[in-house]
């Protein structure tokens, strides 16, 4: 099948209502919008979820520099058809085996980190449109970042916090957690943990904390926390991370990333009352 083809069928499902994106007994199709880490280099690649018979949209949109697309050179499942600069329709031939996972780098250049994914294949959603935007800027992200500094350095039996009890974990980690979230307006700063449980394994890295909400037409918007830590103590280590909820959105979700693992979205609680 063409190119032009597939994107025709492309836009006729990112076109429909999210509720009705799912088929019998087939997986829920998603358009996503995923904020580009600054430093992913240093973070696990963000994950896209493919399915044989369904084309996925990755769309890169500026002012994130045109980039080159490279899968492995044995890799003969998946095929990227360029639409435009920045604009790639991923195109498998079969589904990916459960736990399999196929990198997918984009370089923009010299002096520019590439940004890193892995297309996965998950029985019970694929993604249909992905959106690659760049954070924006926030003026009081020194001011967060200030309270922030303030919560670690405070003892945690002094830090009154709304909904003081466990509300995420790493799978496979048991020793790290997210305690306790405050929320002040949109803004909300959670407290995590890791407590290092076996003695001769190396220590569990919090390298990043991903953040998802949905979006009013039922897609998905994700986009990295702020992630402040403090120095490692005898038994494990501290962490805030704090991050704005964007107008519109709804039923905010977590994710903990290690150094080479990444977390699985878990939901935040909300305030009791109502935000304005």
């Amino acid at each position: 099948m063409r190119s032009g083809s597939w994107l025709l069928i492309l836009s006729l499902l990112a076109s429909a209502p999210a509720a009705a994106r799912q088929s019998a007994g087939g997986p829920l199709l998603r358009a996503r919008t995923l904020v580009a880490p600054a430093r992913s280099g240093e973070v696990p690649p963000l994950a896209l979820h493919v399915t044989a018979g369904v084309p996925t949209l990755l769309q890169l949109e500026a002012p994130l520099p045109p980039s080159t697309p490279s899968l492995p050179v044995d890799e003969a499942r998946i095929q990227l058809v360029p639409l435009s600069p920045g604009s790639w329709l991923i195109l498998p031939s079969t589904s990916l085996a459960e736990g399999e996972e196929v990198p997918l780098i984009l370089e923009a250049g010299p002096n520019t980190e590439p940004l890193r994914f892995t297309l996965v294949t998950r029985r019970e959603e694929t993604d249909v449109t992905v959106r690659v935007v760049r954070a924006e800027s926030a003026t009081e992200d020194e001011a967060a970042r200030a309270l922030a500094l303030h919560l670690l350095a405070t003892p945690p039996a002094r830090v009154a916090l709304i909904w003081p009890r466990t509300v995420a974990s790493a799978p496979g980690h048991n020793r790290v957690r997210v305690e306790s979230v405050l929320w002040m307006g949109q803004r909300f700063f959670a407290t995590a943990s890791v407590r290092d449980s076996q003695k001769r394994a190396p220590p569990w890295r919090l390298v990043q904390v991903r953040l998802r909400a949905t979006l009013a037409d039922g897609s998905h918007l994700e986009w990295p926390a702020h992630l402040v830590s403090d120095s490692p103590g005898v038994k494990g280590q501290r962490y805030v991370f704090t991050s704005l909820l964007p107008e519109g959105t709804s039923h905010p979700e977590v994710a903990l990333d290690g150094e080479n693992a990444p977390g699985r979205f878990h939901p935040l609680p909300e305030d009791e009352e109502p935000r304005p």
